[in-house]
């Protein structure tokens, strides 16, 4: 019955491990989506029971309640909300997770102001426990005017919502607060001491710090890796999937896969497989047809009211504007992201009916208004100006050129005023455009351009490359020879436009360098060291003329070069995961200024055979087992990148292994984990391939195809570790090897010896021979006998005996009965006692005249050996007699060699274990 029952759980576990990645939902109907929700009275509050998505935002403002009566509710089902969540002047509300213990996600798809969670003046919240949550997609954070909040400072906010501004309160605690004088004991590290209370610890959709789930999870169960508290993609049925199945369509907010009937309820309609509330641009809706759709139009674009963009829900606002039936204005000041949400949202606009003003704001371009092409003018900023450009300290360039072309401005005139960098030369595209000219208290003389440096000569430049991170410029300057010359240059991120100016507000820096006055042959030439290999300079030359009759200060036209590849720094091992017993799969990333330059990959692989060696002076009969613990950083090293190499990916990572790898963060390259492993910074080299029985010992120069981030490794030895060294190569230069170790999983039914030989006598005397495991997790560290005497004692205890693994037979007594039980187990890496099957064995009984024809023949052989060797004895004393007293070589022997016969030769033997 008890083996029955264990067998049935067992199956029941495993059917549970390998089910569908679920969502781990205990309470209501895993696909209750709800709309967003103003709640104002505890009765709203029942709007949220069984709901387990809000496509909306959650607003609770609950004032007129008693401090001491907020009812002890809480939402077990909620996991995610679409929009924002805003828990504002609820009183008596303590705990913030006392609603929403499970919440996992905020996506920000709309957000108030800049933020997606706001706790603001809860005088009587204690904390806000939201420790389930692990991602808020898009926005910021607001924690203000909570005197007795605890906890607040403990949460790593960046990690929660990256990307975005957090705004959160200085600590007003009062002095009598016990709660918040216990500490966050969530890690030893500072860096990683993140808690919701001092009883829930963070936790981390991604990086070494995450619980390592399922692919398809965004948090799991700790017991359940499948287990999803929401799903990182989409979701169907409460199951965790890559895309939508054909039978549904998506509802795009929260990624889920739904019903027609359920996109209804929500009052929405399908289109285009897709669940929508409103049409896309150039369609209209058409409810006069059942069902309701939507279909292509002309000239329909979306007209709104004025637009002042002042935060990113501002700027989304405008998403769908073609027409603005009003003014435009921008006055933005610094806000993540900011610049894509504007590329985004604002890129529809065609005509606005008022003006355009950009005021006071942090934008470089004006690029983000791909489509205006009409300024009507109807009503004028300030009764003038149709368009008002100042006190923008970054702007440099406006519009596209292609608007510029076409843009028609019907009336007033344009202002630009303190705009630092933005050129006279912009100015004048927008001055030819207006039909009003504007005069010198429009565009003020001097106050725009005065720090661009805005005129510009035309210079040639010869670069030539003295090495990968130096190079000799060569180039013309004007005629006047006693002005000065300054190189500037900057090193360029990929992705970043060139167009970019020294005083551009980035993240990057522009080296200054002066020019010798003496030009060799009217050639200037300056010499510029210290540059990245690999990499993508910009270069312009500045002139000044210190003359006061001309304040000469002038640019030449910008230049880019790239310098050499050279050597490629090394890339990174992010992940060295053991997936099977003989298969290891590895992952890396490239060092950014090579990642473009690399065309292949050398790999060498090698077994560290280190017990093998230690074996001869070890007894491991008696040796520490401390390697049987289980330590499942063997089988998976992860890494995470320093800063100047990618990111590797979205989970890092653990996602190619089923075990647990742990937080290991490491920067350097060469890498040995356990103190046994001999590493030092040499670059060994491996000879050749090599194997022994069916397993690859080494493995040389592997070339791997590039570009590629990935590769397998199979035909590993079980329960090995394996030294593994990448270099990254370019145009035949490889470079430093990136190195890790990792230790390949047991495989299970190995380690088992078979006794080939067995045989008792009536004296107790056995013998027993076999042969070692076909295949071993490691190598075999000693052998075990056990003889089970079959007497009627009940929990009789086996006789045990050691020997060593270079061993397959022995000579053992035993109390004298008749039939024994004999097995012979072996110690390896991967487990103290893996044993053959019980064999059973019957004394034989020995005839006692038998016995003494063999003791009078073994007296015999005993005779007749001591007879050879006295008779040896004396051939050597003869012998003596005629060996000379003096050595004919001593006259050239050094006397501090030893002599070829020592009395330490005829000394026993004894060895030290080594530790």
């Amino acid at each position: 019955m008890a083996k029955t029952l264990i067998w049935f759980l067992f199956h029941f576990y495993l059917l549970g491990f390998i089910s569908p990645q679920r969502l781990d939902l205990k309470y209501t109907n895993y696909t209750k989506i709800c709309k967003g929700e103003l709640i104002k009275t505890l009765s709203d509050l029942k709007t949220l029971d069984g709901c387990v998505v809000v496509v909306g935002s959650v607003e609770i403002f609950i004032e007129k309640v008693n401090k001491d009566s907020f009812p002890n509710v809480t939402f077990w089902d909620l996991r995610e909300i679409t929009e924002y969540l805003i828990i504002y002047r609820v009183r008596g509300l303590k705990s913030v997770g006392q609603l929403f213990p499970n919440l996992t996600r905020i996506r920000g798809i709309k957000l108030l102001n800049n933020f997606a969670l706001i706790v603001y003046d809860n005088s009587h919240l204690l904390e806000i426990g939201l420790y389930s949550l692990l991602k808020i997609d898009r926005g910021g954070v607001t924690m203000w005017a909570l005197p007795q909040a605890c906890f607040v400072e403990t949460i790593d906010w960046k990690a929660l919502a990256p990307k975005a501004r957090h705004v959160i309160s200085p600590l007003e605690k009062p002095s009598d607060s016990v709660t918040c004088r216990i500490p966050c004991t969530c890690s030893r590290n500072p860096s990683l001491n993140h808690c919701w209370n001092n009883i829930k610890c963070q936790l981390f959709p991604d990086g070494p710090e995450a619980d390592k789930c399922n692919e398809q999870c965004l948090g799991c169960r700790k017991t359940n890796k499948n287990a999803c508290f929401v799903c990182r993609h989409y979701t169907y049925k409460g199951t965790c999937v890559s895309k939508c199945p054909p039978d549904s369509i998506l509802l795009p907010d929260s990624q889920y896969c739904i019903t027609e009937e359920e996109c209804h309820e929500l009052d929405r309609w399908v289109f285009n497989n897709t669940c929508v509330a409103h049409c896309p641009v150039d369609y209209k809706l058409n409810n006069k047809t059942t069902p309701t759709t939507c279909v292509p139009c002309t000239h329909c674009g979306i007209t709104c009211g004025d637009l002042k963009i002042h935060s990113l829900s501002s700027i989304q606002s405008a998403e769908r504007c073609v027409y603005i039936n009003g003014s435009l204005t921008i006055h933005l000041r610094t806000t993540p992201g900011a610049v894509n949400e504007l590329r985004k949202y604002l890129r529809q606009i065609e005509v606005v009916s008022h003006y355009v003003a950009v005021e006071s704001s942090d934008i470089t371009a004006l690029d983000f208004l791909p489509s205006l092409r009409l300024i009507k003018g109807e009503k004028l900023k300030d009764g003038k100006y149709s368009v008002d450009v100042n006190h923008n300290n970054n702007l440099q360039t406006l519009f596209i050129a292609n608007v510029t072309k076409n843009l028609q401005i019907m009336n007033g005139t344009a202002r630009f005023d303190q705009n630092p960098i933005l050129c006279m030369s912009k100015i004048d595209e927008i001055k030819n455009l207006v039909p009003v000219k504007p005069n010198n208290v429009d565009v003020p003389v001097g106050s725009n351009g005065y720090r661009g440096a805005c005129k510009e000569v035309s210079f040639h430049f010869d670069i030539t490359p003295s090495n990968e991170s130096s190079v000799l410029i060569k180039f013309s300057p004007v005629s006047n020879h006693s002005i000065h010359y300054s190189a500037l240059y900057v090193r360029l991120p990929p992705g970043v436009q060139t167009s970019v100016v020294p005083e551009t507000c980035s993240e990057f820096e522009w080296h200054a360098t002066d020019v010798p006055t003496v030009f060799d042959n009217n050639y200037g030439l300056v010499q510029l060291n210290a540059l990245q290999p690999a990499s993508s300079y910009a270069l312009c030359i500045e002139i000044y003329d210190p003359d006061p009759e001309n304040q000469l200060l002038v640019r030449s036209n910008i230049f880019n070069f790239t310098t050499p590849v050279g050597i490629p720094e090394p890339p990174f091992i992010v992940e060295l995961v053991a997936s099977a017993s003989d298969v290891v799969v590895m992952r890396w990333v490239d060092h950014k200024n090579y990642v473009l330059h690399i065309d292949y990959y050398e790999l060498d692989v090698a077994l560290i055979d280190t017990y093998s060696r230690k074996s001869a002076s070890v007894d491991y009969c008696h040796y520490r087992e401390d390697w049987f613990d289980v330590d499942y950083t063997r089988h998976a090293l992860v890494r995470r990148p320093p800063p100047e190499y990618t990111k590797s990916c979205e989970s890092m990572c653990g996602i190619l292994s089923s075990v647990t790898p742990g937080a290991l963060v490491e920067e350097y390259f060469n890498v040995c984990d356990d103190v046994n492993f001999v590493c030092d910074n040499q670059e060994s080299t491996i000879s050749s391939n090599s194997s022994f029985g069916n397993y690859v010992r080494t493995l040389t120069l592997l070339n791997i195809s590039s570009p590629r981030n990935d590769f397998q490794v199979g035909g590993l030895a079980p329960y090995s570790d394996y030294k593994f060294r990448l270099r990254a190569c370019s145009r035949g230069h490889c470079s430093r090897s990136a190195k890790g170790v990792v230790r390949t999983f047991l495989l299970k039914n190995a380690d088992i010896p078979s006794i080939v030989y067995l045989h008792a006598n009536q004296f107790g005397h056995i013998f027993v021979r076999w042969n070692a495991p076909n295949v071993t997790n490691g190598p075999i560290l000693s052998y075990f006998v056990e003889v089970l005497p079959r007497i009627n004692i009940n929990n009789l205890m086996p006789q045990s005996w050691c020997v060593s693994a270079e061993e397959r037979r022995i000579f053992v007594q035993s109390v004298i009965v008749s039939n024994y039980l004999v097995r012979v187990c072996v110690k390896t890496l991967a487990s103290s006692k893996s044993c053959s099957e019980w064999s059973k064995i019957v004394a034989v009984t020995e005839s006692k005249t038998i016995l003494l024809w063999i003791g009078v023949t073994c007296g015999i052989l005993i005779y007749i050996a001591s007879c050879v060797v006295g008779w040896f004895k004396r051939r050597m004393s003869y012998r003596s007699d005629v060996v000379p007293l003096v050595d004919s070589s001593s006259s050239s022997r050094v006397e501090s060699e030893p002599p070829a016969l020592m009395l330490s030769d005829f000394v026993p033997f004894h060895t030290i274990p080594l530790d």
